[in-house]
């Protein structure tokens, strides 16, 4: 008799959270990334595995590894197991098989090249035991208080409400769920479709669309017809786009390539691009470093000199680039500066910034434009510096310039939390059978909400045609409807790309 496979595994409320995981039910079929954390035998709940480490061949990284701790070098990998895999990070280079102890942990998708599909039979809420020292304002985790509640369905969304309180010195937080997971009661996998969206872009009448992992790339024109473009590069890229009046740009790890329909893909510059903008069919290529590059259809690259940083997030002003970039210092600390870039690829620097308080990364969006962050506006002058601050009705996560409008990505509000019902005009019935995001549309001069609509993606791809349908890679693409808190509608591309190769 075959031992049935099975997994327990915790899922973090961050995963939950932030979109990646839906929250587990018992008898669902879910999938999503495993990572395995080395934990000592002491510590509860922890499993001994023997398995395959497959090293990854990237540089190792100088990691921090707590308050007041040392940076030290950590190896990463890819755990082999039956039925699983399970990304692994770690301070000591191994290969080959091994033995671990610690705990599997569900996590968000990006740079984990791991899966896990299986049955839920069991939930459990795992609550920690937080302490705040009279002395500070922080949280600490009590050792020795780890508990566990059976329950039917994880929430979607975890209290933190109580770290707020000032009359509170100690609480019990729920933090994650524990998931038992039935490996072998599971459906066969489907075949996966022609084409996987993960990334689009639309310049005019025609929308273009990357697979997520393929070297394909689809456009589709105002009649809906697909026409396929197959770039000369390697399986299990990632790849982003930025479409022209006359074509596309396509960047990732291995390079830039430029399609136009009726020719061939050809890749035009060999190193990694994963940032950029375009006006007209001008493209600022934004690698990290301190060389950039502008491309034109026919002529050579121009180097654009900048100073070394992050991209953090790019706009276009008239006939100028804007980009805000990130210098990251050894002490763990950020600073910002804004960099704008001409036609002729002339670089003027800004000054550093003054600090913004407020999470997540910062970026570029509006009219006049401005740099927002948490639930902040600053407009940026001309001489490249901060000017007037704006209030926002709520907390903005992620977001963008879109045509006339600033995108933003938000939790759905429920009217109970200190910002209401914002971005919304005020109570709405809406469908809460599905758990989603909510994408809003603010107007990029007044910074007041449009339009808002339900969608499956925490960071998706957002782009306009010049008929102004907004187009968003979430759940597949999708067009955002006319009418506020409508599900988007769905455009079949894997369909139409099937008929095209029939035709």
């Amino acid at each position: 008799m075959t031992r049935q496979r099975a997994l327990v595994v915790q899922i973090d409320e961050v995963a939950i959270e932030d979109g990646e995981i839906a929250p587990p039910r018992l008898g669902d079929v879910i999938e999503f990334p495993l990572r395995f954390v080395e934990h000592p035998a002491t510590v509860a709940d922890t499993v001994t595995i023997c398995v395959l480490l497959e090293a990854s061949n990237h540089d190792p990284v100088f990691q921090y590894t707590g308050h007041d701790s040392p940076r030290r070098w950590e190896w990463s990998g890819l755990l082999r197991g039956d039925g699983w895999t399970a990304s692994l990070r770690g301070f000591t280079p191994r290969t080959g098989h091994v033995e671990l102890t610690g705990r599997f942990y569900g996590v968000m998708g990006y740079n984990t090249p791991s899966y896990v599909r299986g049955r839920v039979t069991r939930v459990q809420l795992v609550s920690e035991r937080y302490r705040r020292p009279p002395e500070n304002h922080g949280w600490n985790i009590v050792p020795g208080h780890r508990t566990f509640r059976d329950v039917e369905v994880a929430p979607r969304f975890f209290d933190n409400d109580m770290f707020m309180r000032d009359d509170l010195f100690e609480v019990d937080r729920g933090v994650g769920v524990l998931v038992d997971l039935d490996l072998d009661d599971v459906p066969p996998v489907p075949a996966r479709p022609s084409i996987v969206p993960g990334d689009v872009s639309a310049s005019g009448e025609t929308l273009w669309v990357i697979d997520s992992q393929l070297p394909i790339v689809v456009s589709i024109d105002p009649d809906h017809v697909a026409h396929e473009h197959v770039l000369p590069g390697p399986i299990g890229q990632s790849r982003h786009l930025w479409a022209t009046p006359t074509g596309c740009w396509v960047g990732g790890n291995d390079g830039l390539y430029r399609c136009v329909i009726g020719e061939e893909p050809r890749r035009v510059f060999p190193h990694s691009v994963h940032q950029g903008a375009v006006i007209g069919e001008h493209f600022l290529a934004c690698p990290s470093g301190t060389r950039w590059s502008l491309h034109t259809q026919d002529h050579e690259p121009i180097a654009v000199e900048v100073p070394d940083g992050y991209v953090s997030s790019i706009a276009v002003v008239d006939e100028f680039f804007v980009v805000l970039a990130e210098q990251r210092h050894t002490d763990a600390v950020s600073s910002y500066r804004l960099i704008r870039v001409n036609l002729s690829g002339d670089v003027t620097v800004g000054p550093e910034l003054p600090p913004m308080q407020g999470f997540p990364r910062p970026f570029l969006a509006g009219s006049p434009l401005r740099v927002f962050r948490g639930s902040v506006a600053v407009v940026v002058l001309p001489d490249l510096t901060y000017g007037a601050v704006e209030k926002l009705g709520g907390d903005v996560r992620r977001g963008g310039q879109i045509g006339d409008f600033v995108w933003i990505i938000g939790h759905p509000p429920d009217g109970t939390s200190r910002t209401r019902w914002w971005p919304l005009p005020g109570p709405v019935d809406y469908d809460r059978t599905r758990q989603f995001w909510l994408f809003t549309l603010l107007d990029a001069g007044t910074l007041e909400p449009v339009k808002s609509t339900p969608i499956f993606a925490t960071n998706p791809a957002v782009t306009i045609d010049n008929k102004g349908t907004i187009w968003v890679r979430g759940a597949g693409v999708q067009s955002i409807p006319a009418e506020t808190m409508q599900w988007p509608d769905d455009l079949d591309v894997a369909a139409l790309l099937d008929e095209s190769r029939r035709q």
